[in-house]
């Protein structure tokens, strides 16, 4: 982003985990950051001092046109979703309800009040299914299994199908991890083992273990959000390593980290989770000017001994 040209970023989702970390790097950056959160999910003690936030459901239409025309911003950044694969299995109408129509909500409004570019959070790691071609380029065909991957595509269709000058980009996200991540959300299996295995029982896994995962620290997720916010950016961009690793193999480290030898326990295998995903980050790299830094054995250990330093504070102070 042109360090010189200071906007007003609306940030829906800034309360979550990723994205309360894109809205202190927007600040820091020196733009005015606005979020909007309904928090479900978000928590209002990862937010940084600085911001605005309004409480606020993507689905509310008229309360979001009340918060667009009191702010007017310059960029939306969409990080408001609904994001368990198995949740979504449950829960099919809530999860199109939420990502397909509450994203339609914050492009019509985005519309109105003469938004410049919107960001939209999307999914790599679920959108393209059981792929071909590893790692998976962006033209490559989306196929989702699960109804939360179809919501995210279907909301990406939706994007491109708008009238007007509003530049759009959409980032395809692998398996995000890293320091903030929230195991009883039931997202992030790297958070999940380490949580379990602090609690001394058995971690899960469904399926052999072979499965294929892109892992992508979320420092590296911030700086393709700031990339993406420069002025002409478009277009879709996978976010990941181009690299993947099995769960097993990820299980294995995180359980030398702590020092354990439990064991996981091999449940079968999901029929709504893809067995591989690696995403290919060619594009990102050229048009973005993006790359990942963060080394997957550094940003394991440091995102588990936080962890673990969280646990025993929490337990300490009981």
């Amino acid at each position: 982003m042109d360090s010189h040209r200071i906007e007003k970023i609306l940030l829906t989702g800034g309360a979550g985990f990723i994205g309360s970390q894109v809205a202190r790097a927007y600040l820091q950056a020196g733009h005015e950051v606005i979020v909007v959160d309904d928090f479900s999910q978000g928590k209002r003690e990862r937010l940084p001092a600085g911001v605005r936030v309004y409480k606020a459901n993507i689905c509310d239409q008229d309360r979001l046109d009340d918060i667009f025309s009191r702010e007017y911003p310059s960029i939306v950044n969409h990080h408001a979703a609904l994001v368990s694969v198995r949740e979504s299995c449950e829960q099919p109408e809530l999860y199109w309800q939420v990502n397909l129509q509450g994203t339609v909500n914050v492009l019509e409004t985005a519309s109105t009040a003469g938004v410049r570019k919107l960001i939209y959070a999307s999914s790599g790691g679920a959108i393209y299914g059981e792929a071909e071609v590893l790692p998976i380029p962006e033209n490559a065909s989306a196929n989702p299994i699960s109804p939360y991957g179809e919501s995210k595509l279907a909301a990406e269709k939706m994007l491109w199908r708008r009238d007007g000058n509003l530049e759009t980009v959409v980032l395809r996200y692998g398996n995000v991890y890293g320091p903030g991540q929230d195991a009883l959300q039931n997202n992030g299996v790297i958070a999940i083992f380490s949580h379990t295995l602090l609690h001394g029982k058995q971690p899960l896994i469904f399926g052999d273990g072979s499965q294929t995962r892109d892992f992508v620290h979320v420092r590296d997720v911030v700086d393709a959000n700031l990339a993406a916010s420069k002025p002409g950016v478009e277009g879709i961009y996978n976010i990941g390593t181009g690299k993947g690793r099995s769960l097993l193999d990820v299980y294995l480290k995180i359980a030398r980290n702590l020092k354990v030898a439990t064991l996981p326990l091999f449940l079968p295998h999901n029929n709504f989770e893809v067995e591989h995903n690696v995403l290919d980050v060619q594009r990102a790299r050229e048009r973005l000017g993006w790359k990942p830094c963060i080394p997957f054995h550094m940003g394991l250990w440091e995102t588990v001994q936080i962890i673990v330093s969280n646990h025993y504070q929490k337990y300490a102070s009981v």
